[in-house]
């Protein structure tokens, strides 16, 4: 039992980094938006949250790195419709992650989001977002998270 106290008591300080957000992120304007992997399901998610990025956030995107304050790193997990259907929320579910680092490699922040309010119960997307689709629909929930991170990092000053 003891043992068992001893490692979640050695758990806490990391969770509880973790869970912080670096109070450089609410200063951010200006932001260059890279796919972990060009050749998956990062790259379109990627396109679509630099499209939106100025819309929903105070960040404008940026064509290259050296113009950026922050780099965004977008890795994403797109399974079929059917694969959304046939398996649900037990890893069926569309799923992003956004990193944001300094130029410098300096990790500011990171989170990730799931598109679960737009799927219906047969795996397809309602049809108030069906104009959107999944990736678009990723980018969106990854900019709330985002909103709400620098909003917190803003908080913290």
């Amino acid at each position: 039992m003891k043992k068992v106290l001893v490692a979640l008591l050695a758990c806490v300080p990391m969770v509880t980094m973790a869970a912080g957000v670096d109070g450089r992120l609410a200063g951010v304007r200006k932001a260059f938006v890279v796919p972990v992997d060009d050749l998956s399901d990062d790259r379109p998610v990627a396109v679509c949250l630099a499209d939106h990025l100025a819309a929903q956030t105070p960040i404008t995107a940026v064509k290259t790195r050296e113009e950026a304050d922050v780099i965004f790193k977008v890795k994403a997990h797109v399974p079929s419709a059917t694969t959304r259907f046939m398996v649900g929320m037990m890893g069926g579910t569309p799923s992003a992650d956004l990193l944001a680092e300094l130029p410098d490699g300096t990790k500011l922040w990171s989170d990730g989001a799931k598109l679960r309010r737009a799927i219906g119960k047969s795996g397809k997307l309602d049809n108030s977002d069906a104009a959107k689709g999944v990736e678009c629909g990723l980018a969106d929930e990854l900019l709330d998270t985002l909103r709400t991170a620098m909003r917190k990092a803003r908080d913290a000053k």
